[in-house]
């Protein structure tokens, strides 16, 4: 029995000697801790957890991450778990549709740790439509896709309980160089107001890619149609091809600024149905409706006789 006892201690003893000496052994304990940090995917806790596992000797300095890592991936358990999907299809998805599942903040700041650590590389659209993030939710989530680095195309985030905070974490997001490939984001049927679309309206500006703008029922008036489309310059909204401001509280006024800015280049608006005055913008006389819808009419056309004479000259 001595001698089985000497043997154990002697094998615990050379394994703990060899990573003193080895490449891993030199390393500071902060510096194991990165390279622990680096592979501790929430998603895929294994590859961490086998390499705490090599030897004795990185059991005790990495106990407190592989804790951290246990209770990450417990919170990503309980995610996947309410949203009905498991790791491999949270990790390999493009298009995640998680409309009204009753998501949290909480679970946003769960999505916000699986995309700084995981990253989900294969994702280009997200949709959260009828969730009440809230402000605290949508700016959790905000942090994880700039620090995550996954750059989405499209964004539905419509009725998701936010205010004037939950637009001005997105414009935050949108300077960090969050999502320079979106071309559809939907924030509609939020209560952000004109306050919301004044921080908004700079970084929604300029962005390179967007082509789609959903602001419909966000209580936006006359002044925050300025804030977005006043004194358009030449770089301004250079793909959008629909901007949807319907519902909202917009009057004669706030159509004489469309209107502007579709004389001024602007590509593409829905302000109100054509036809007759809609029971949303009752705000609106015939005369300021009639002033946007004829506008639209006509560059409906003249888009149509172009394609017409392209497909002539094609044929």
């Amino acid at each position: 029995m001595a001698a089985r006892a000497t043997r154990s201690a002697s094998r615990k003893a050379r394994a703990i000697e060899a990573v003193a000496t080895g490449p891993l052994g030199a390393l500071s304990h902060d510096e194991l801790g990165v390279i622990f940090d680096g592979l501790a995917d929430p998603l895929q806790p294994v590859v961490a957890v086998a390499l705490s596992s090599t030897c004795l000797g990185l059991r005790t300095p990495l106990k407190p991450a592989l804790g951290v890592l246990k209770e990450r991936h417990a919170r990503a358990v309980a995610l996947c778990k309410k949203v009905d999907t498991s790791f491999w299809e949270l990790r390999d998805a493009e298009d995640l549709d998680w409309e009204d599942r009753g998501l949290t903040a909480d679970d946003m700041a769960t999505l916000a740790m699986i995309l700084v650590h995981n990253g989900l590389p294969n994702m280009f659209e997200l949709q959260l439509y009828g969730n009440p993030l809230g402000d605290a939710g949508v700016q959790t989530l905000f942090d994880g896709l700039v620090h995550g680095g996954l750059s989405l195309a499209g964004f539905i985030c419509n009725d998701v309980e936010i205010g004037p905070a939950g637009a001005e974490a997105l414009a935050a997001a949108l300077r960090k160089g969050a999502m320079p490939k979106l071309h559809t984001l939907f924030y509609g049927y939020n209560d952000f107001g004109d306050q919301g679309v004044a921080s908004l309206a700079t970084q929604l500006r300029k962005h390179p890619a967007l082509e789609c703008l959903f602001l419909t029922g966000c209580g936006i008036t006359d002044e925050g149609v300025a804030s977005l489309l006043d004194d358009l310059g030449k770089d301004d909204f250079k793909k959008l091809t629909g901007l949807y401001i319907d519902n909202n509280e917009i009057t004669d006024k706030g159509c004489a600024t469309i209107a502007a800015a579709l004389d001024g280049g602007l590509p593409m608006i829905q302000i109100i149905p054509y036809g007759p005055i809609s029971p949303f913008c009752w705000q609106l006389s015939n005369e300021a409706h009639s002033s946007v819808a004829d506008r639209l009419d006509h560059r409906a056309a003249v888009r149509a006789a172009r394609r017409a004479e392209a497909e002539s000259e094609s044929e």
